[in-house]
């Protein structure tokens, strides 16, 4: 099969997935387009690994701009997305994203691959053994500790291309005591400033970079962002109607099943 048609099809499905992910777990997708774009640029098309790692991150955090937008009016019309958490996280989220992608350009790209898988193993393993809070069984939480949030998620997006939108997840039901559903849906509206303010400096620290597929945008492949955003924002529809049909308990089990698989993509088990 041609190269190009063996892509767009790769791409065409990741993208699907990572829109159903988004919808249905508030996360940008990240942890599946970052492996599936890392394994196209490096595999198929003999990028450099490092520079493969960080296109994959910067095209990953561009797909899930448009795509967090489009989610989270879903989410926000079903009344699952808590505004005054997000108000307290965007700005630190969106000026920490852009300091976590200068350091991604400036490091060895398998020490990211690892991280990167590091944070989706310690992820699934905490939501697995995570208690089962009740519904609205909120918890008040300290104004500094949203916005230390916002920082840290935000830095580890602009840094792993991940949106950060997982890590929230956990965040918001683990000390905050939210409703996964409620988690799920304030995660997308955080992804909107974190994702912006990686894009911006992924395209401004990747300007004049040799070596990346043509057309781009800085560090942003022009054509995956293409293939990734046409699928994946449709997808992400169906997935914000699916999230709140489906219990609490099953939407954690299957936000642990897609950590561990892109956990063991990252490590090269598979």
């Amino acid at each position: 099969m041609d190269i190009f048609i063996q892509t767009v099809l790769i791409l065409g499905l990741t993208g699907t997935i990572a829109g159903l992910g988004a919808g249905i777990l508030g996360v940008g997708g990240g942890f599946v387009m970052v492996p599936v774009q890392y394994w196209v640029l490096a595999d198929l098309l003999g990028t450099d690994p490092t520079l493969a790692t960080r296109v994959a991150f910067a095209t990953s955090l561009a797909v899930v701009l448009p795509t967090a937008i489009a989610t989270s009016s879903g989410h926000s019309k079903k009344g699952a997305v808590a505004w005054d958490a997000v108000k307290l996280m965007c700005v630190p989220g969106f000026f920490a994203a852009i300091a976590g992608a200068y350091v991604a350009t400036s490091v060895h790209g398998d020490w990211l691959r690892y991280l990167f898988g590091a944070l989706l193993l310690g992820a699934a393993v905490k939501m697995a053994l995570k208690p089962a809070y009740a519904v609205d069984d909120e918890r008040d939480t300290a104004v500094r500790l949203f916005i230390i949030a916002g920082a840290l998620f935000g830095f580890l997006s602009g840094l792993l291309g991940i949106g950060g939108g997982y890590l929230i997840v956990l965040f918001l039901t683990l000390v905050s005591g939210y409703e996964i559903h409620r988690a799920v849906g304030t995660s997308t509206a955080f992804l909107i400033f974190a994702s912006a303010g990686g894009v911006l400096a992924y395209i401004i620290f990747g300007w004049g970079v040799t070596g990346i597929p043509a057309p781009s945008l800085g560090y942003v492949d022009l054509h995956q962002w293409v293939i990734l955003v046409v699928t994946s924002i449709p997808a992400s529809f169906v997935g914000v109607s699916l999230s709140h049909s489906i219990s609490a308990r099953n939407l954690e089990w299957l936000f642990v099943g897609l950590l561990l698989l892109s956990s063991l993509k990252m490590f090269g088990v598979f």
